[in-house]
């Protein structure tokens, strides 16, 4: 149980530690370097067929040995939409900023060729920080060629943080308050198709990043500047065209990184040829929603933590590799559902909390077999741990040959169990806390030919106790109707046998309970020797007294001589000793049954039972009850005989004409109350060999008597046990002023009854 709760809270803290890992890398994107690596290797499995109706007029390496040095006259550019205006594009993109002014002859003659073509579009840039503390600042053209252009919009480019091109924003701005700037190509799109692209509509917040397929590097068709200016591509080449115009060439820094898997970069105009593409298949990646990432990120690793309590090890493991496969899967997947899930921060989860929980748990189950190896140690059941013979090894594989040591002498202790238990004179059987039957030895089955392993309780005893007992041992083995001083139930066998069962409890090493011993001892000899007894004791009650009582009865109320006397007092003797061997003998066999008794009434009545007694002699016995009425628990009967006994004494020990004083108080002993009934005679005292055996069984001193009748020894004996059995006490002393003193002790009633609680 403590390797449990402590593998719990290991489990817990490595669950919790994994969690927050997950939830921190999900939102500080901690991974995404990792992500886009294969996000890249996953889109070039299926790259998209370029658009045919694309074609991008190069600003290359050709036209600049044709026409010189960048920048060129802004006369160059009117030429080239000259050639355009006649072919009849569908759009014309032109990807080079005009933002700042020319010569004016220049920038007028671009403006007009500029007018001459329907749908072109020029770019504007945001440039960030803006200036004097803006956020951004905008580089538009210049008025005479936004004036001439059917549109602008934003070209902006989006960088991942490794450098690499891998997304796009179709606007800048807010677009529910509609201040938004759309991109360049969202533009030319809604120009060429009279609406909106899918993806604009689709999407709620249009600067939101989503992932680009790209063409393999080469795809879209292109054509030289310098060719379409000298005008060697034919008008009909370009009829119904998209056509965008940028610098390819390496020199003119329009170059950046794109994740075509082979290192290499495209130039802007060739990025912005792939958007369009994009927009026009609609197939643009949308990563999920943040809250869904998190979500998916989790659940692998929570499934590999909830494993860890239900696979073994070389399972777990197996799971782990079979997670990590299902999360480049799905991501694989998603992808080709234009969904992208960023499979990074789950394969780290999963990758984590493997190796950290099975250190966790090794740490644990090591400090576990080290302590529980040390309570062997100490343990007091001598089966030496024999230690390794192997020379130095690790900790675990130490802890671990100790073990199997430690395993091979429980084995051996054990089977000496199993056979000591077995090998029992008497039957007996063990259960667990449902009641079922898990051990018997081989009394116990024997005559039971289908066996009683697993065996209900109640169907155990159907097969053992007679029907007459079988509610008193069901009884008896409900702890909460069991009597709390009953430790066992006697009952009849099917075969006539007599047994005593008793039942103890089974705990493990913390105390926890863990079933039942039950013992069945064979006392069949021993139940016919009590019913003996308890015929020899009727003999004695009944048949003894009968007589010496008639005896009694004749003799009383006549004048007699010498001789009546000493019949009378050989009777009397004799019913004493009858009355005290009958209450010796049903004390050691019977239970305690209390009532409550007012003890001053009751010994008031022993006291006027021995007025003859007394008369004859001409003792007076005075009774000073100063208890209150104190009531006292127990059996009337031998209460009053003991009280009788005492009283009896102080009469016999007495001289003639003298006073037996019996003074009934409360007092406390230990500081619990006490009803206190001290008897006291005038006599010679207790002699001094005597003093220290008043209560043992036949011990008498009659030399002293006043009575030519000798006692035997019981009286004092059954007094001692009946204030024994009352929870109370009982010496004698004697007395300053001459003569001996009894004094009795019994606990009030209402202090049993706390006791009993």
């Amino acid at each position: 149980m403590r390797l449990r709760q402590r593998l719990g809270m290991e489990w817990l803290a490595v669950a919790l530690l994994a969690s927050c890992v997950v939830v921190a890398l999900t939102y500080w994107d901690s991974l995404s370097r990792f992500d886009n690596l294969v996000h890249d290797q996953l889109s070039a499995i299926d790259r998209p067929v370029a658009q045919s109706d694309i074609l991008i007029v190069e600003i290359d390496e050709d036209s600049l040995a044709a026409f010189g040095k960048w920048p060129w006259p802004r006369t160059r550019h009117a030429e080239l939409f000259d050639q355009l205006a006649n072919a009849n594009p569908a759009a014309i993109g032109f990807d080079i900023l005009l933002s700042e002014a020319g010569d004016p002859d220049d920038d007028a003659q671009l403006a007009l060729s500029m007018a001459g073509n329907s749908n072109l579009f020029l770019p504007l840039h945001f440039v960030f920080p803006g200036s004097n503390g803006a956020e951004y600042d905008v580089k538009q053209p210049i008025e005479p060629f936004s004036a001439a252009a059917t549109g602008l919009g934003q070209v902006n480019l989006v960088f991942d943080t490794d450098g690499v091109v891998r997304r796009a924003a179709l606007c800048f701005g807010d677009k529910a308050s509609g201040n938004e700037w759309p991109h360049l190509i969202e533009g030319i799109y809604r120009s060429v198709h009279g609406q909106p692209s899918p993806a604009y509509d689709r999407l709620k917040d249009c600067d939101k990043k989503l992932l680009m397929p790209f063409a393999r590097r080469g795809g879209y068709q292109s054509v030289s500047y310098a060719a379409l200016v000298n005008g060697e591509v034919p008008g009909a080449f370009l009829k119904g065209k998209v056509i965008l115009i940028g610098a390819t060439a390496n020199g003119l820094g329009d170059q950046y990184p794109v994740p075509l898997g082979d290192g290499g970069t495209l130039a802007g105009v060739e990025i912005m040829a792939n958007l369009y593409g994009a927009l026009s298949r609609d197939d643009f990646v949308i990563p999920i929603p943040f809250a869904l990432q998190l979500l998916s990120s989790l659940l692998p690793v929570w499934i590999l933590l909830i494993g860890f309590w239900r696979w073994r090890p070389r399972t777990t493991i197996m799971i782990s590799f079979g997670l990590i496969l299902a999360i480049l899967v799905a991501s694989a997947i998603l992808m080709q559902f234009a969904l992208w899930f960023a499979p990074g921060t789950a394969l780290v989860g999963v990758i984590l909390v493997y190796p950290i929980w099975g250190w966790r748990r090794l740490q644990a189950t090591s400090d576990f077999m080290d302590s529980e190896l040390q309570n062997f140690h100490r343990s007091k059941i001598n089966i030496p741990i024999m230690r390794s013979e192997l020379g130095p090894v690790d900790v675990i594989t130490g802890q671990a040959e100790q073990l199997t040591h430690a395993i091979s002498h429980v084995r051996d202790l054990r089977r000496f169990i199993n056979d000591a238990l077995s090998n029992l004179p008497d039957p007996m059987f063990i259960t667990d806390l449902d009641g079922k039957v898990k051990f018997v030895n081989r009394l116990a089955q024997a005559g039971m030919e289908d066996g009683a392993q697993d065996l209900a309780l109640d169907d155990m005893l159907n097969r053992f106790v007679s029907p007459d007992d079988r509610q008193e041992v069901k009884e008896y083995l409900d702890l909460k109707s069991r009597p709390s001083k009953q430790d066992y139930v006697d009952f009849t066998s099917l075969d006539g046998q007599i047994f005593a069962m008793r039942r103890a409890p089974v705990l493990s090493d913390d105390g926890t309970l863990r079933g039942h011993i039950h013992y069945l001892a064979d006392i069949t000899e021993v139940a016919h020797a009590a019913q003996q007894r308890e015929e020899v004791l009727q003999l004695l009650s009944h048949d003894m007294r009968a007589p010496q009582a008639a005896i009694l009865a004749l003799l009383d109320g006549k004048e007699g001589d010498e001789t009546s006397g000493r019949i009378e007092g050989h009777a009397r003797r004799t019913l004493a000793l009858a009355d005290n061997f009958v209450g010796l003998a049903r004390i050691d066999a019977s239970e305690f049954a209390g009532e409550d008794i007012l003890l001053a009434e009751l010994v008031a009545e022993a006291n006027d039972s021995l007025w003859p007694l007394g008369k004859a002699r001409d003792i007076r016995c005075e009774v000073d009850d100063q208890s209150d009425g104190a009531f006292v628990s127990g059996e009337p009967s031998s209460l009053y005989r003991s009280f009788v006994n005492l009283i009896d004494n102080a009469i016999k020990y007495s001289p003639d004409g003298g006073t037996v004083t019996i003074m009934i108080r409360v007092t406390e002993l230990d500081r619990q109350p006490f009803v206190s009934v001290a008897i006291a005679d005038q006599g010679e005292g207790i002699s001094k060999e005597m003093l220290g055996h008043l209560f043992e069984r036949f011990a008498s001193d009659d030399s002293l008597a006043h009575s030519s009748i000798k006692g035997a020894g019981l009286g004092l004996n059954f007094v001692a046990k009946v204030m024994e059995r009352h929870g109370g006490y009982i010496r004698g002393e004697n007395r300053r002023d001459g003569g001996a003193c009894f004094t009795v002790l019994l606990p009030l009633a209402p202090y049993l009854e706390e006791q009993a609680e």
